[in-house]
């Protein structure tokens, strides 16, 4: 539909109109809420550019496209181009009224900015103002009130204030569900949230029935065989591994690795990481030659995505020596000991009997 508006603009007004801008704008919205960045992003600089074109400096459009396109930047990583486009949007904002929506979305996108770049103080005074400022101006039920409520309440829990956190995490759920249903993406991920926190707070039976939840609820938004389901389905089955039932445990990992695998092909790093988990469940539950098939390959993807000295292949060669031992494959173990010594600088290794 947007592009066919903007064939229907572009032949009323020519290659230039605010008509285009704004729908250039609109359409890159839905990309960016499908994390399309690439097409939010090409779409947002010729708004941008447009807009600059026939607005003056100071117009609210420009903020907008300004505030839109620092945001993308921020969720691409390009922080030193995120930051200048966010602080100009925000200051023409604050020009416009000191106290409005706009201007509360200013200062979320700053404070999801600060979170990534470690300015962590920065990034909660920067949530506070903002739910301060949509509290007052949309009210306490409105679906933009509840995202800065989780992004305050998700920088409360990074630093482990779970009192904070959880009370405001209930809330956002509370919002969500009287404003979009029971079976909504948002509400699914209110839920993630709910059951990372109580993981954080070691409170394993809570987390796992607020993950179980929200798979149910992915499983009908996004379908069964969705490769988003895969980090649910890890993240359910590590604590039923930590709470050693494996009968629980090993389905959900198999289902998280051929999800992964089809969508992101058999070699990626998601499947590497997939597999790891695996191999630790066989690890615990003494099916050392499993483990040890398991662990080899997830220690070959791992390497080839990111070199031997990172620690996630560290962790992987640990449990893969672990499984050679558990099968009394000693001289391969202490190999893989000495492999592992280079890169941790761990002075231990036993020696093969």
């Amino acid at each position: 539909m947007y592009e066919r508006a903007l064939q229907i603009y572009g032949r009323l007004y020519g290659g230039e109109s605010t008509e285009l801008a704004d729908t250039l704008d609109g359409e890159a919205e839905l990309y960016k809420s499908l994390n399309d960045y690439v097409h939010a992003e090409q779409l947002l600089v010729r708004s941008l550019d447009m807009r600059q074109k026939l607005l003056p400096p100071d117009s609210a459009d420009v903020a907008q496209s300004r505030n839109d396109l620092g945001e993308v930047y921020t969720a691409t990583g390009a922080f030193d181009k995120a930051e200048p486009l966010l602080l100009e949007a925000l200051a023409t904002r604050k020009k416009i009224g000191a106290e409005n929506a706009d201007v509360a979305q200013s200062l979320e996108a700053l404070g999801i900015l600060d979170r990534q770049t470690g300015r962590a103080k920065q990034a909660e005074a920067f949530f506070r103002d903002a739910v301060s400022i949509y509290g007052k101006t949309l009210g306490g039920e409105h679906p933009d009130y509840a995202n800065a409520l989780e992004n305050l309440a998700l920088i409360c829990q990074s630093r482990r204030d779970f009192a904070t956190a959880e009370p405001l995490l209930y809330r956002v759920l509370e919002i969500r569900k009287a404003v979009f249903g029971p079976e909504h993406r948002d509400v699914a991920a209110s839920l993630d949230n709910l059951a990372a926190l109580k993981k954080a707070e070691s409170k394993p039976d809570e987390a796992a029935a607020f993950y179980e939840q929200a798979i149910a609820m992915w499983e009908k938004i996004l379908g069964p065989d969705s490769p988003d389901l895969a980090a649910d389905l890890n993240n359910l089955a590590a604590i039923y591994e930590l709470n050693r039932d494996a009968q629980k445990a090993e389905p959900l990992f198999l289902r998280a690795i051929a999800l992964d695998e089809k969508a992101l092909g058999p070699e990626s790093p998601e499947v590497g990481t997939d597999l790891n988990n695996l191999g630790l469940l066989y690890l615990l539950s003494k099916r050392y030659d499993e483990s040890a098939k398991v662990y080899q390959r997830a220690l070959t993807i791992r390497i080839r995505a990111y070199g031997e000295t990172d620690p996630a292949v560290a962790e992987t060669m640990s449990g893969y020596i672990s499984a050679l031992r558990g099968v009394h494959r000693n001289e391969e173990a202490y190999q893989m000991e000495i492999r592992l010594q280079a890169i941790t600088g761990s002075q231990s290794v036993t020696k093969p009997k």
